[in-house]
């Protein structure tokens, strides 16, 4: 048996050269028993991975050291991915479609199959009644069982069948719950999180979901996505002098997500009841969905915060916060790896950055400070966020804004060196010297597409730059661009759906705030709409919403998983009144 095991491993070593030239080098250096192991272990992942895993172990003073390396890392990889998925490390996004479709096919074929389903239900009403039962004679020590298993599961499979009609309500939602923790119970073995029964979610619609390949394909991704770029930031590949921001092959799945995105917007189409057909593309390019149109309303908005300022007195502060040492994985100088880096990454990064501006804002009310501007949040070298924020402020409650973001700041681990220079950085704006929202405006087009900014500091192109934060913050799921204080966005677009005046509202804050939207003055709708500090429910214009009625057949909108009614955004409510702004109804064709 052992001469038989020896010939496998001597045949795998001599088919190394051919069918894996990363580990042929490092395999000649060490005898065949460890080869068999570094082979077993490091097999299944892309050269990349190899290669650096190698370069790391080999360099350990001993083959203790190195094969111990070899393994922690190797399990610290596999632990991101359940057994499952663990294939598809390092995937395209393309066999990403194709497992969400296979997970999605399996839980159709059983959904909609009455045998299996019943099967299914009688199996778990087996199971309940077995631990209901265990219960019951565990606590009556006195009985003794002298059955055989098999006679006691016939009999208590036979007695657990209900007598209740097929049909029966009840019964159907019985079997509905049996088949929504069967395929819970399988959505959690591949790693996805099962659905919550809650917020109006039942039974039916779980089942629907769990059968759509949509609904997959978004976990799926996600998981899988978030998976390959934490390897890629254990293994350092994600630093200044590698892959800056975001890796190589989350950036290129991102990319071809858009392109597919961009190929089915262009041969879907948008057709109403007058008549009019656009495709999803001409409609995508006139939202902010194009992303210079992003950048131009951001800008609008940081334009309009400044000039009301400049007209209240007050003043204007660009502060930047980062992460403790603890939360960065590299060097942004030589990109060497971070001894302080606790395995923290960037997502729960921004979670403690997201804490600590909570506290801060309690800190504000109770302070009675309430700053108004714009946050951006951004990936350093090596994908840890810091944020950049453009507030104003009256000029007395300056130095207490301050104080309170700097001591959040440095609440965890602001003892550590260079957290003080460094943690928190505070620059005042002084208008007879330039424009507070030119300080933000790099900031901004950098993060959508890089658009007119050169080089970053890392001298990379800057189009190039804003694609790879693009796949960062997709990937991680980070917010980039926050508006602090003012009015709704979303009413101000509402508004800028009409080009004529409302007639007989000539002289109504209803006029002034669609003037003010129509001419792309932000500092004149947030006026209108009551000016800065101002609850949302107190400001006298908000979005009107209505079901969707189909005119030819009477019939309202349903969700599609659930069949509730679906409310959408019809027009604006302001004094008693609902303003419409829709006032055709679309239906999808494709080309």
């Amino acid at each position: 048996m052992n001469t038989f095991k020896e010939k496998l491993v001597l045949k795998a070593l001599s088919n190394i050269e051919q069918e894996c030239p990363v580990l042929a080098p490092y395999l000649a250096r060490v005898d065949r028993y460890d080869a068999a192991f570094i082979l077993q272990k490091l097999s299944s992942f892309p050269h990349i991975i190899k290669s650096t895993i190698l370069f790391q172990a080999f360099n350990k003073p001993t083959p203790v050291e190195r094969n111990r390396h070899i393994l922690a890392t190797t399990k610290t990889l596999f632990s991101l991915l359940p057994a499952k998925l663990a294939h598809l490390f390092f995937c395209s996004d393309d066999e990403i479609s194709l497992k969400a479709k296979e997970c999605a096919s399996y839980c159709r074929q059983i959904a909609i199959s009455p045998e299996k389903v019943n099967f299914i239900h009688y199996q778990a009403l087996h199971a309940q009644r077995n631990e209901s039962e265990f219960k019951r004679t565990s606590s009556l020590s006195f009985r003794t069982a002298n059955i055989t298993n098999s006679e006691t599961n016939s009999e208590t499979f036979a007695s657990i069948r209900p007598t209740t009609n097929e049909f029966d309500s009840e019964f159907a939602l019985a079997k509905q719950k049996s088949l929504y923790e069967y395929l819970s119970n399988f959505a959690m073995n591949i790693g996805v999180s099962p659905i919550s029964i809650e917020n109006n979610i039942e039974f039916a619609g779980s089942i629907k979901r769990y059968s759509d390949n949509r609904w997959w394909l978004r976990r799926i991704r996600k998981l899988i996505n978030q998976a390959n770029e934490k390897a890629a930031i254990l293994l350092n590949f994600v630093n200044s002098k590698r892959q800056i921001y975001a890796s190589d092959v989350t950036t290129r799945n991102r990319i071809a997500q858009h392109t597919r995105n961009e190929n089915l917007l262009s041969s879907t189409y948008i057709l109403n009841e007058q008549g009019q057909r656009y495709s999803l593309k001409e409609i995508s390019d006139l939202n902010v969905s194009n992303p210079k149109i992003r950048k131009d309303e951001l800008l609008c908005r940081a334009r309009g915060f400044e000039n009301l300022a400049k007209d209240l007195g007050h003043e204007a502060l660009f502060i930047t916060v980062t992460c403790p040492s603890k939360y960065h994985r590299a060097f942004s100088k030589s990109g060497a790896p971070n001894p302080k880096w606790q395995g923290l990454m960037p997502d729960q990064a921004n979670s403690y950055l997201n804490q600590q501006w909570q506290k801060a804002r309690a800190e504000f009310k109770r302070q009675n400070i309430a700053p108004y501007g714009f946050r951006v949040a951004e990936p350093q070298h090596d994908g840890t966020p810091h944020w950049h924020m453009l507030f104003f402020i009256e000029s007395e409650k300056l130095d207490a804004l301050k104080a309170i973001i700097r001591h959040y700041a440095l609440e965890v681990d602001g003892n550590e060196k260079g957290a003080a220079e460094n943690r928190c950085d505070f620059k005042q704006i002084d208008p007879n010297k330039g424009s507070a929202t030119g300080y933000i405006l790099k900031y901004i087009a950098k993060n959508i597409d890089g658009e007119g900014v050169g080089e970053d500091k890392f001298g990379n192109d800057s189009l190039l730059v804003a694609q790879r934060i693009d796949a960062w913050a997709s990937c991680w799921c980070i917010r980039q661009f926050q508006q602090i204080g003012g009015a709704s966005v979303s009413v101000w677009r509402e508004l800028r759906r009409l080009r004529s005046m409302f007639k007989g509202e000539s002289n109504s804050l209803l006029e002034q705030a669609r003037s003010a939207a129509d001419n792309s003055d932000w500092q004149a709708y947030t006026q209108a709409m009551g000016g800065l500090n101002i609850k949302s429910k107190d400001r006298p214009i908000k979005l009107h919403y209505d079901v969707n009625v189909n005119e030819e057949t009477g019939e309202c909108s349903q969700s599609y998983y659930d069949g509730e009614l679906i409310q959408k955004v019809k027009g604006l409510w302001f004094a008693g009144r609902t303003f419409v702004t829709r006032f055709y109804q679309w239906r999808l064709e494709k080309a």
